[in-house]
Parts: C-alpha cells; structure tokens; sequence
C-alpha cells in the first residue's frame, strides 16, 4: 500500500509556480532566437543551421552525463537536487539574456555574432539538463511513493504553465515591441527577458529555494560512495526495456514541436507579414491550454498513462495535418488546431516526468539497483535531441526552400514553408502514437506496485545497515 505524502498548498505552488515562470524567461530564445539571428544579426539560415547543429550535439554529450554528475556531486549545505536547482536558476537568467543580446555595435563580424549567440545557447541548455533532472528529483523527494501526491505535482505544474501562457502570450510580443520602439527594436526581446527573469528570480529565492531545502538534505559522502558507477547507470538505461520505448515516443514527439515551435515566428513574421497578430494565436492557445489544464488531471486519470500518450500525441498529430492543410489561407484554422495542440501538451504533461520514474522504478525492482535519478536524466535526452533535430531541420529546411532575410515571399515558397511547418511535425507524431499503442507496457497499478515495493526494499536496507552498526 502506497504511503501517502501530505504537502501544503504553498508547498506545491512553490514547486510548480517557479518552474512555470522560467519558460517566461527561456521561451523567449527558444520561439524567436533563430528569426533574431537571421532578421537582426544578419546571420545566414545555413550558417545559423550549421552551429545549431554543433552547439545540440555538445549539448546532447552534456545531457548524457547530467545524471551520473548529479549524483557523484556533494554538497554539505545543499541537497543533490536542491544544489543544481540554485545554480541552473542563473545559467538560465543570462543563458536566455545573452542569446537575445544585441552585438552588431560590438562584435562587427556575423560569425562573431554566431559564435556569441552559441556561447550562450549552450549557458542556458546545458544548465537545464542539470535543472530538468534536479525538478524531477525534488517532485519525488516532496512526494515520496505516494502516486497521487506525484500526480498532484505534475498535474498543478501543468496548470501553472498554462496559466503562465496566457499572461505570456498577451503580454510579451506588446514588451518587445514597446521597448524595441523605446530602445531600438532589436533590443526589445533582451529588455523583456530581464522583466521576466527578475519575476523567476524572485520567485525561487523566496518560494522554491525554502521548499526544496526542507526535503531535499544534503547527503553524506558515505552515501555517495554508495552510488552505482557510471557504466552501470547506463546498462541500467539500456537494459530497461520501457524506457528505451519512453526514450523514443518522446523524442518523435519533441522533435516535431521543436520544428513547429520556431516557425510560428516565421509564418506571421515572414510568410503572411503580420507579425503583431501573433499575440492573438499566444493569447487564445495560452487561455485553452489553461482551461484544458483545469480538466485534464481527471482526463488523464480516466485514460491512464498509455492512454494519455495515446491520446495526446494522436490529438496532435491530426492537428499538424491541419495546419498543413488549413493553415496558409485561414488564420482562426490555424488558431484552433494550435490551441488543440496545447491542450494536448496539458493533457501530457500530467504524467510527463511520472513516465520517466516509472520507467526508473520498473528499472530498480528488475534489477536492485537504484538508478532512478539516472531515468529522470533520460527525461532530458528526448528534449535536447528534439532541440537539436528540430533546431536544425527549421535552419537547413529554411535554406532548402529558399528563405532569405527580407526576401519576396511567393506561393511556392509559402506552400513548402506549410510542409515544413505542419506535414514534417505530423509525421514525427505519428511514430509517437504508434509506439503508444504498440509498445508501452507499464500499468498504472504495476507502477504503484513497483514504487511500493522499492521502498519497502530501502527500508530493509537502511534497517540492516543500522543492525551491522550496533
């Protein structure tokens, strides 16, 4: 029977609320990062394609060994989550700040420009492999085996996040071009990124950081020694079966968003010229990703986790299509399948990082060894691959169909731009929901079962090592 874990609800707003106005701050690079360094920094689509590519490798070689550094670190003030959450709360600052910097006075040369851009890229994504894998830790410190108390996290993070859509939706295209129109206009999205970070900022110095410093301890060296060594943690990954399935389905279905979310900039921007409309398409998907949020706990709980996967990723997949099809010639189809996709992004996310420890629960009751940190570091690998496959599929894929800084947009262009933006997303969804359907097995009840048992499992274990010190 599952131990059941009573949190306050500011306990849980200090968890989800921090987490969720960070995307404020690091959103900002990541929809309008790559039209900046094209439209204001005068850097060509392939040159931008070509060190996105190598800065999402690097990044990727640092998102594999996130995990194993997690746990070998020690710290005699901070917790092993608690640490990283601090210092991944300022590489994400001035990671975001320093991408959207505008250089062209300082650094004359473009490649100089791209080379600082990338610096920064990598501040901010190698700091939030560390930070992606530290929340996870710190919602199972809060939670412990209760399965409810981590849907509860998951569930609330999500309704947060939308929440924090819709303000960010509203109000960040009106900054930007509010201080771009008072301070020159390339430099209204690093103005807006400083509004936003000293939010974040605040928030987790007076609300996350006293939470986590409550459950999540600072270790003992002894109990590092303890921790598995590097080349078994990831036989732990390879052998586990369902999360070799998890790795995929999320990675198909991370890569097809992170080709999606940059155009959105590009089709208002430069395939219909209405840049300020943009903030109508943030507006209406950040209120129906919110309200989405307030009814999906009970959704996902009456599909279950194979179900929710099934239906989000197939709920998105036929959403892409339209885009494709729709999307060109009708701004409100576009509105709409849009706001259909964040709502199912909400329905996922009530399990989101539940999927990743249920993988590295199943993992510890199969094999005896304790490597769920390890599973959630896996959490981050789909991201940073999708980051770096989407990343460079938006730049090679915009140079491959002729995109210019300032060109003359043609109903050729405009029909493979649509291809690119919603036929390419869909089919990546596509092997999301048939590895859904197929080839993820974990049950509820098995996850809660393993979980349970893992815990009894610490428990003997804590109680012998007492026993053989008396």
């Amino acid at each position: 029977m599952e131990k059941k874990t009573v949190l306050s609800n500011f306990e849980i707003m200090s968890f989800a609320l921090p987490n969720a106005v960070s995307a404020m701050v690091h959103l900002i690079p990541v929809m309008y990062g790559m039209m900046f360094m094209t439209e204001y920094l005068g850097i060509s689509a392939a040159a931008m394609a070509t060190a996105m590519l190598v800065t999402k490798l690097m990044d990727y070689g640092v998102a594999i060994f996130a995990g194993s550094i997690i746990e070998k670190t020690h710290s005699k003030k901070h917790g092993k989550y608690a640490l990283w959450l601090r210092i991944t709360t300022f590489t994400l600052f001035f990671g975001s700040l320093l991408q959207l910097l505008n250089t062209n006075s300082i650094i004359p040369s473009s490649i100089g420009r791209l080379i600082f851009v990338s610096i920064f890229y990598c501040t901010l994504h190698f700091g939030m492999n560390f930070r992606a894998t530290s929340q996870g830790g710190l919602l199972q410190r809060m939670a412990g085996t209760s399965m409810e108390t981590r849907k509860i996290l998951n569930a609330r993070n999500g309704q947060f996040s939308a929440m924090i859509t819709i303000i960010f939706g509203a109000i960040t295209i009106p900054l930007i071009e509010f201080f771009g129109g008072n301070f020159g206009e390339a430099n209204g999205y690093a103005l807006t990124i400083v509004v936003y970070g000293a939010l974040f900022m605040a928030l987790s110095f007076f609300m996350l950081f006293p939470v986590m410093k409550k459950y999540d301890i600072p270790r003992e060296k002894a109990e590092i020694k303890n921790v598995p060594p590097v080349r078994d943690m990831f036989k732990s990954i390879i052998t586990n079966n369902q999360m070799i399935v998890m790795f995929f389905m999320i990675t198909s279905m991370t890569v097809g968003t992170q080709i999606y979310t940059p155009l959105v900039a590009y089709y208002f921007n430069v395939v219909t010229g209405r840049f300020a409309v943009m903030t109508l398409l943030l507006t209406v998907q950040g209120i129906s990703a919110f309200l989405f949020s307030l009814v999906a706990p009970a959704i996902a709980r009456k599909l279950g986790k194979k179900g929710t996967l099934m239906f989000s990723s197939g709920l998105s997949l036929l959403c892409y299509v339209g885009i494709w099809l729709l999307g060109l010639n009708n701004l409100w189809a576009l509105v709409v399948f849009a706001s259909l996709i964040k709502g199912a992004e909400a329905i996922y996310r009530c399990f989101a990082i539940n999927y990743f420890l249920d993988c590295g629960e199943y993992g510890y009751y199969t094999t005896g060894q304790d490597n769920r940190t390890m599973a959630l570091t896996v959490m981050n690998w789909p991201i940073k691959i999708g980051f770096m496959a989407g990343g460079t599929a938006v730049g090679y894929g915009l140079a491959l169909i002729g995109y210019e800084a300032g060109m003359v947009v043609t109903d050729a262009f405009s029909r493979s731009f649509m291809m690119l933006f919603g036929l390419v997303p869909a089919a990546l969804l596509a092997i999301t929901f048939l590895l859904a359907m197929f080839a993820y097995k974990l049950t509820d009840e098995q996850s809660a079962f393993y979980a349970a048992e893992n815990n009894k499992r610490e428990a003997a274990m804590r109680e012998a090592a007492l026993n053989a010190a008396k």
